[in-house]
């Protein structure tokens, strides 16, 4: 079987992984603004302060956008044709891309209101996934 290509965990983003490891979702925050963002970055997009943290912030958003995968970019994926990937927006705003677990691509909607899955790749590597909540989203 060929494996699935995986991120890198030991770059700015590495609080972001190790929250993933312990089921929990890290982002930077503002400490001028409270502002979240990701992915890191030195200043705050919105008043430039170069003061933050990594904060756990909670696992649910909403679907803003998917698409049906129908050609297997890389061998890893093929026992998965087709596959979904969902554009999440958290709560605190945030938006991550990722893959929807425990639906079809047909149950899946803009809207949708959704929370994360903590899915464990390899010993290191946990990715994060998003599963319906089945509540109306916003």
């Amino acid at each position: 079987m060929t494996a699935k290509p995986l991120p890198r965990t030991d770059g700015p983003e590495a609080p972001y992984w190790r929250g993933l490891k312990q089921g929990e979702i890290r982002v930077q925050c503002c400490q001028n603004c409270g502002h979240h963002r990701f992915p890191a970055s030195r200043f705050c997009p919105v008043c430039h302060s170069d003061e933050a943290e990594w904060k756990a912030v909670a696992p649910t958003g909403t679907v803003v956008s998917y698409c049906v995968f129908h050609k297997c970019y890389f061998p890893g994926f093929a026992s998965e044709m087709p596959y979904t990937v969902v554009q999440v927006k958290l709560d605190c705003g945030v938006q991550f891309f990722s893959n929807m677990v425990g639906t079809e691509p047909d149950g899946i909607a803009t809207g949708m209101a959704v929370r994360a899955v903590f899915e464990p790749a390899t010993a290191d590597v946990t990715l994060l996934k998003f599963t319906p909540t089945g509540e109306a989203g916003a």
